[in-house]
């Protein structure tokens, strides 16, 4: 993913590096327990096989990936000007960290304001234990309706499934903490049910560039790492501008330095 950048209403370079030091993957960030490794001391990706070619049996996977509106899962309202996409690990220091410090206050300011629509698909790097697991149980919790509190457990939690040699009693825990039904979620995760959208998640990041977590897409553009607050309240900033200009049929002022591409 190259460089790329905007102006900000404050004048700070809205900029992307796939190398940033606030994310888990792209060769750099937190290499953290069962993380592959290059020989280099440098962590790398190393998907588990069954993302890409297996499953149980029975579980048929897509030979190509899912259509985004497929995958994934949705909050805030979907008429929002703002569609934000959202690459992350379960397994990742940092995707914890975006959760517990900056996720709360988007969700109060913006996603449940109407302003942003987000839309959280998991991603399995490879790159941690139990990365793969904690996904299947957040997709089966999320086919009963209960993704957000899930989610919201796994990162609050990380540290009792993730290095453990099995997580499987974990898990459960966190499902059933969530409002999850424990048969029928025992039943999803023995089926592997999820596996083709974990898969599509995987296939869809890659397509676009996603070398660490968390990566977010912002209205088409990307963005790395658990950045603070500070930075995206200007990015919505600008995003807002841009579209209520269009919606105006009016483009922004191209001799203001907050309006250049």
């Amino acid at each position: 993913m190259k460089e790329c950048g905007r102006r900000t209403g404050r004048g700070i370079a809205w900029t992307v590096l796939a190398s940033t030091a606030l994310a888990c993957g792209g060769g750099r960030g937190e290499p953290g327990p069962g993380s592959a490794n290059d020989g280099s001391g440098s962590p790398t990706q190393s998907v588990p096989p069954s993302v890409l070619s297996g499953g149980a049996a029975g579980v048929r996977l897509p030979a190509q990936e899912l259509a985004i509106t497929e995958i994934g899962f949705n909050s805030g309202s979907p008429d929002a000007p703002i569609k934000v996409l959202e690459f992350s690990d379960f397994g990742c220091g940092y995707c914890k960290r975006f959760h517990a410090e900056t996720f709360p206050a988007l969700l109060e300011n913006y996603i449940e304001t109407g302003k942003v629509e987000w839309k959280y698909v998991t991603f399995v790097s490879g790159m941690f234990s139990n990365g793969q697991a904690a996904a299947m149980a957040a997709e089966c919790v999320g086919e009963q309706g209960r993704f957000a509190p899930m989610r919201d457990l796994l990162y609050e939690r990380q540290s009792e499934w993730k290095n453990r040699s099995n997580p499987t009693a974990s898990l459960e825990a966190l499902a059933v903490a969530a409002g999850a039904d424990a048969e029928e979620y025992r039943q999803c995760i023995a089926d592997e049910r999820p596996m083709p959208r974990i898969r599509s998640g995987f296939l869809t990041g890659a397509r676009i560039g996603v070398r660490g977590t968390p990566t977010f897409v912002i209205n088409g553009m990307p963005l790395v790492g658990a950045q603070p607050i500070e930075m995206w309240a200007d990015i919505f900033t600008v995003v807002e501008a841009e579209a209520a200009a269009a919606r105006g049929g009016a483009r922004p002022d191209s001799s203001s330095p907050d309006a250049r591409p």
